[in-house]
């Protein structure tokens, strides 16, 4: 594991979201994505703890579920940025994580004061694409 990994790193290697700060690196035949801003990578790491304590009844999970499949944390990771966006009411070409972050930081002072349910919301209508 890459020792400064971005929280959102599935999400990003979608073509559906980028991230300013992301940087891609080969180990092996993996792809990573690392962080190079560690002050964007803390708040990211708080977004997706708060996403994953409010999404305990959305995603059926136990109490303590250390650990998310792939498509779970891809409903969460995921449908959390897109409620983000739409709190904005931001269309789905801004998808810059870290932009969109300190803009919800701005707008709520802080990531605990979000509107998690509205955000649950389209964490539960999220759906992975079929292949």
């Amino acid at each position: 594991m890459v020792a400064d990994y971005c929280p959102f790193e599935r999400a990003v290697q979608t073509v559906h979201f980028s991230c300013s700060h992301a940087q891609t690196l080969f180990i092996g035949e993996k792809e990573n994505i690392a962080c190079t801003n560690m002050a964007a990578r803390a708040d990211c790491i708080e977004l997706v703890v708060l996403l994953k304590k409010n999404a305990r009844f959305t995603l059926k999970l136990a109490k303590h579920t250390p650990v998310l499949t792939h498509g779970q944390e891809m409903k969460l990771k995921c449908g959390g940025i897109q409620g983000i966006q739409q709190l904005l009411n931001k269309p789905a070409s801004e998808n810059d994580v870290h932009q969109l972050i300190g803009e919800v930081i701005h707008e709520y002072n802080s990531l605990a004061e979000l509107p998690f349910p509205e955000i649950m919301r389209v964490v539960s209508e999220y759906r992975l694409r079929r292949q």
